[in-house]
């Protein structure tokens, strides 16, 4: 028999808070802050690679100043260099031990890096120095969900929405904490709020449609990935998992036609394509 696939993972929403610090705003700055600021320009525009040569030249000419280490690491970040943002990080505390964004970046390196317990270590740290910043909390969250600490995940989701009550990717990320958690209720009472908040937001009903599928509701499932479609045509995981819940209902033809499609819109590298082709393939007899 073939093995069940199930729909593919929810997107679980990331809420990042990396800040650049501009320095100076009034006439006769440093020439170490014009690099800076030439170096932050680059950054927005994409241009990676200038804006570290020009960080670079920045801490050269100044290497006093915490926030210069902060953005190159910012940089480094970015580029997949780690180790090196962890270094330029740390240069930073040694100046500012106070400069909490530096912590909260430090953090994120350390969840790219899939280090959880040191994410969350330098989170609550920065938190320590500002409690009223949501996005701490949402990004402690992460941690301790990506660490499978969803207890500690549910409550800090919670602190970010009560911090900020329309914070729609702290309710996806609450929701889907409780789906690991298989609590379908309060999973679709919290994507519920998302969805009241912006009706429009189809990630929302993809994210939706998991906990229908998970919960049995395969008609609902199906329902929400149409409304995830009729929000953006082009989201393609609306129709895999569509054509995944129409299988379970043993509405063959639909689901073929939905696994072709996802096809159409996804990305010629997407993992789930192999297993769309299969299933086409099985349903097609």
């Amino acid at each position: 028999m073939e093995e069940d696939m199930g729909m593919i993972k929810s997107k679980y929403i990331v809420a990042m808070l990396i800040a650049l610090c501009t320095l100076g705003c009034s006439k006769g700055i440093s020439d170490a802050e014009k690099m800076n600021n030439k170096g932050i320009d680059d950054f927005h525009r994409g241009h990676y690679e200038k804006a570290l040569e020009e960080f670079s030249q920045a801490i050269i000419l100044d290497s006093s100043d915490a926030r210069m280490f902060n953005n190159r690491g910012l940089v480094y970040h970015t580029l997949g260099e780690y180790k090196k943002a962890l270094a330029d990080y740390a240069h930073a505390l040694s100046l500012k031990a106070d400069f909490y964004e530096v912590y909260n970046n430090t953090a994120l390196t350390y969840t790219q890096l899939e280090k959880y317990d040191s994410a969350i270590f330098y989170y609550s740290i920065a938190i320590q120095f500002d409690s009223t910043d949501k996005e701490l909390f949402a990004n402690r969250g992460d941690a301790y969900y990506q660490a499978n600490q969803f207890v500690n995940a549910v409550r800090d989701f919670k602190k970010a929405i009560e911090l900020y009550p329309n914070y729609i990717e702290a309710y996806n990320n609450l929701a889907m904490t409780y789906l690991e958690q298989e609590d379908y209720y309060n999973a679709l009472e919290s994507i519920n709020e998302a969805l009241r908040i912006d009706p429009t937001y189809a990630q929302g009903y993809i994210n939706r449609a998991k906990i229908y599928y998970e919960a049995g509701e395969y008609e609902l499932a199906v329902k929400d990935c149409d409304n995830a479609i009729h929000e953006s045509k082009h989201i393609y995981e609306a129709y895999l998992n569509k054509g995944v819940a129409l299988e379970k209902l043993k509405r063959n033809n639909e689901a073929v036609n939905a696994f072709k499609l996802y096809i159409e819109f996804a990305p010629d590298n997407d993992k789930f394509i192999p297993m769309a082709l299969e299933k086409i393939k099985h349903l097609s007899k």
